[in-house]
């Protein structure tokens, strides 16, 4: 009786220690991905010829934007044929694409707001993060209604460019923060019971790693964006 409880024990420690393991992977894959961002964000905004390059044309930011929506389309394929290691590089790759995003604030706004709404976004992540680690409830529920109001945005959005509502934006801006906080609960909950729950110490659980990294660092970006969108003081 003692050797089988000993036994379960031992599993259970093996367990923990493995999703443990995985969890740190994913944050300290998502804190890469996010200092890389700040990285290229600042070196963009601080360079007049970057900035005559990225922001002087149109096509530029098309083409980035375009990047950019590939390289998320084209992990999952990409690890399939080049194993986790090759969708780590793309998620580096992508974060450092994001630069062009952040400098986009760093020069529409001041730096004090700037940094003001980078602490705000960490410290409504936590809260968020910690949530889900805590709660009993069972967020899986939330999916549908959070996917709707992600594509309610993209809507949005597109529609504002035409309209350029400063109304909508705010509007935008509110809902937005909203979506990203309640993706964050969402999915780390999800990254939660799948640690818990596979063997991640094989090359399957290292690509589940990267994607989960990948979702935990746009939820932060994003939110980091519409709120800068909503406190940011403008250089004009």
């Amino acid at each position: 009786m003692r050797s089988g409880n000993a036994t379960q024990l031992n599993r259970q420690e093996s367990i923990s220690l493995q999703a443990a393991l995985f969890m740190q992977r994913v944050y300290g894959w998502m804190t890469l991905g996010l200092i890389i961002t700040g990285i290229s964000s600042f070196y963009i905004a601080s360079s007049q010829s970057a900035i005559n390059f990225i922001f002087g044309s149109s096509m530029s930011i098309l083409l980035i934007f375009g990047v950019q929506l590939g390289i998320v389309f084209a992990i999952r394929p990409a690890m399939k044929s080049g194993g986790w290691q090759m969708g780590l590089l793309l998620f580096i790759v992508f974060s450092a694409s994001l630069g062009v995003t952040v400098s986009s604030l760093l020069l529409r706004y001041t730096s004090t707001s700037v940094a003001q709404s980078f602490f705000v976004t960490s410290g409504a992540f936590g809260a968020m993060t910690i949530f889900a680690f805590v709660t009993k409830k069972d967020l899986s529920g939330w999916q549908n209604f959070l996917y709707v109001g992600l594509f309610g945005i993209i809507i949005a959005m597109v529609v504002n460019i035409f309209l350029a509502s400063s109304a909508l934006h705010f509007a935008i801006s509110v809902i937005g923060v909203l979506v990203f906080a309640g993706l964050t609960a969402y999915d780390t909950q999800k990254m939660k019971q799948y640690a818990y729950s596979q063997d991640t110490n094989n090359e399957i659980g290292r690509r589940a790693s990267v994607m989960a990294a990948l979702e935990l660092y746009l939820d932060f970006i994003n939110m980091f964006i519409f709120l800068t969108h909503l406190l940011g003081s403008s250089r004009d």
